[in-house]
């Protein structure tokens, strides 16, 4: 009886992964090299305010939460989930933060031989917008 469950659990994931091919086929990942551009979210820069981010969807696609991964060159809508801890003045804003839903949306033309460094910018002023979703530095890959 186990053993037959266990089959089944396995035909089903199969079924599933399968399924999930076309969505797969469609994202724009890319190895690492010269045709590509490359993301990175962490580290970040905790004294400037500025805090590491996973990127969790890539044109509204929804992915695996990623700090680096690569893509191939053109525009991109990136949503993130950032990690901040410890900002500065959070002390002074009490109470649950009730943030917009675009704050956390980057859109990124992405070229190919360049890293772009993605950040939660901690600015603390709005209580609706603590944060900015932040490019904040570009680099030549070499």
């Amino acid at each position: 009886m186990q053993s037959r469950r266990m089959l089944i659990n396995l035909v089903a994931g199969l079924a599933i992964g399968l399924a999930a091919l076309p969505a797969l086929a469609e994202l724009p990942f890319a190895d690492s090299g010269e045709a590509s551009g490359s993301i990175v979210g962490a580290p970040a820069q905790p004294a400037r305010d500025i805090y590491p981010v996973r990127v969790v969807a890539i044109d509204g696609q929804q992915i695996i939460p990623r700090e680096v991964f690569w893509l191939k060159p053109g525009k991109y809508t990136l949503t993130v989930s950032p990690e901040i801890t410890n900002p500065g003045g959070l002390s002074s804003m009490r109470g649950r933060l009730r943030e917009r839903d675009d704050i956390n949306e980057i859109e990124v033309v992405v070229e190919a031989g360049k890293t772009y460094y993605i950040g939660a910018h901690f600015t603390g002023r709005d209580r609706r917008a603590p944060y900015n979703t932040v490019v904040y530095r570009v680099e030549d890959n070499q």
